[in-house]
């Protein structure tokens, strides 16, 4: 997927020397807590509740953990930290929503911050 690699190319294009240890705590904290991890979490159960056998197949399945990898060897390789697997869960996620045609404007904002080149947290 074409929009996908672009997003990779975003991360590989991100300043990773501005995040230092209390800066990644911060974020990961962030992350962990309201607002955004109950969004994350509606639009995740909501992208779920869309997959079935005839929408979302073995070969979505391959290329999904493909760009996962990819996401989570990038930020591992530049800053070592849990950060990786969050960074690989949100373009899981992106890449559930484009192959589900599903929007929302939560998801919208998530991919906005990645072609900004920051890592998304806090309120959107």
């Amino acid at each position: 997927m074409d929009f996908m690699n672009e997003l990779i190319d975003c991360l590989k294009n991100i300043d990773y020397d501005a995040f230092d240890e209390d800066c990644l705590n911060e974020l990961l904290d962030c992350r962990d807590s309201a607002p955004f991890d109950t969004e994350w979490c509606r639009v995740n159960a909501e992208i779920d509740a869309l997959k079935n056998d005839q929408n979302y197949t073995a070969e979505n399945e391959e290329e999904q953990d493909e760009i996962r990898e990819k996401a989570f060897m990038i930020i591992e390789q530049n800053i070592e930290s849990e950060l990786a697997e969050y960074v690989s869960d949100d373009f899981g996620l992106i890449y559930d929503s484009l192959v589900l045609n599903y929007k929302d404007e939560w998801l919208d904002t998530l991919i906005e911050e990645y072609k900004n080149g920051k890592i998304p947290a806090g309120e959107l």
